[in-house]
């Protein structure tokens, strides 16, 4: 087996489906010798059409996916976060004289030749300092080199792509085998691995720590910027060490316990979905059916359906904590109070000012999902006063909701 196809095995067990939308990142490429490997990334969330609009329902449009290329070797970037465009064939097209809508049934396929360029906004990491350096758009260029023609591919049959990754995703599983078939229509390799990472310093943590960590454990990732020098206690080493093995092994006796934890973290996706999705039907509303006050809804909108530890992450260590058999309570509270003053004159009391106290909570009731982990299932916001304190309530309550961090 060659060390592309090993790393490619071990990529396939990071497929991540996040809930606001599925999140996938794809490696189009791996190459190069040692000291000067190269990994290719593309962000396929999102394919951005940039056909000026002079053009639009002519031949061809312009089609543009953000690439990520993430270097080993010291004399180069740590990555470039390249905007690639490619001119595409557009599926109709309309012969303005005549207004006849032409259907292009070609789409372009992997293994073909590209027109691309280097769109605005890329850049790159310059690896001396970490500071990012603006990459020039370039001219209009043609190759068939295997990166840019499956960057290509992804751009111009977008649709085909989306598709296949929906129709991939079936419940808390992921069908490989269809999804490969479906992209090795495009000429694709069906064997393409997906992971949850689409950000270009993502990428540059992902090639460190699953191609190149042995380097990472040898201390010889090039580190300039001495911002990647971490020393590691033998114990630590070790530790790296045996990861490192037990993934060999995973590799040597197939995928089954790297997919086993891919299914585990898409139940944990479909557990946050499906929390979400009972937030935005009950929004406004406690569990009860009772209306929310304003603060309260404000608070819910934020942390509806969220794990535990992101109210603690937000809104700091609780006041009070409590817990039963199927709840937890992590109450936030406020208070403010004024001693009275009472002021004698010769004739009695003349005057003074009665003091009051206000007070006010906000409290998280969790509940475990169906995966076991805790999540806001309801937030209630009360407050109290008396006398001056009528005046303070407002602030005071503003106060407990405020976030800490």
């Amino acid at each position: 087996m060659s060390t592309l196809q090993r790393l490619l095995m071990v990529c396939a067990g990071s497929l991540l489906l996040p809930v606001e939308a599925f999140a996938f990142g794809a490696i189009l490429q791996y190459e190069g010798d040692v000291d000067d490997r190269v990994a290719y990334f593309a962000d396929v969330r999102t394919i951005a059409n940039r056909t000026p609009p002079d053009q639009i329902m002519g031949p061809t449009e312009i089609r543009e996916i953000d690439v990520t290329a993430v270097y080993e070797n010291a004399n180069k970037p740590e990555f470039v976060r390249m905007k690639l465009q490619f001119q595409c064939s557009n599926t109709f097209s309309m012969d303005m004289t005549n207004r006849k809508i032409t259907e292009n049934k070609t789409k372009g396929r992997a293994g073909d030749a590209v027109t691309f360029r280097i769109g605005p906004g890329s850049y790159k990491l310059r690896r001396s300092d970490l500071k990012t350096e603006p990459v020039a758009v370039s001219d209009w260029k043609t190759s068939n080199a295997p990166m840019l023609s499956k960057a290509g591919t992804i751009a111009c049959n977008d649709i085909e792509f989306d598709k296949a990754l929906h129709a991939a995703i079936k419940g808390n599983t992921f069908d490989f085998d269809g999804f490969g078939k479906r992209i090795g229509k495009l000429g694709l390799p069906e064997d393409m691995p997906l992971i949850g990472a689409t950000l270009p310093s993502e990428f540059l943590d992902f090639a460190w720590e699953n191609f190149w960590w042995d380097k990472v454990l040898a201390g010889k990732r090039p580190d300039p910027s001495g911002k990647w020098a971490q020393p590691l206690s033998e114990a630590d080493r070790q530790a790296a060490i045996e990861k490192l093995k037990r993934k060999q092994q995973e590799l040597e006796s197939g995928t089954a316990s790297i997919r086993a934890g891919l299914l585990e973290r898409i139940k944990k996706t479909n557990a946050e979905m499906k929390a979400d999705l009972e937030v935005a039907k009950n929004a406004g509303k406690h569990p009860d059916g009772s209306k929310m006050n304003k603060r309260e809804a404000k608070l819910m909108a934020v942390f509806g359906g969220r794990p535990e530890r992101e109210v603690i992450a937000t809104m700091g260590n609780p006041d009070d904590f409590n817990q039963t058999a199927d709840a937890r309570f992590l109450r936030y509270s406020a208070w403010w109070e004024q001693q009275g003053v009472t002021v004698y004159g010769a004739q009695g009391v003349i005057g003074g000012d009665p003091g009051g106290y206000a007070e006010c909570f906000a409290e998280f009731s969790v509940r475990p999902d169906a995966s076991g982990e805790w999540r806001v299932d309801d937030i209630v916001v009360r407050g109290d006063y008396e006398g001056t304190g009528s005046r303070e309530i407002r602030l005071v309550c503003d106060d407990a909701i405020r976030p800490k961090h």
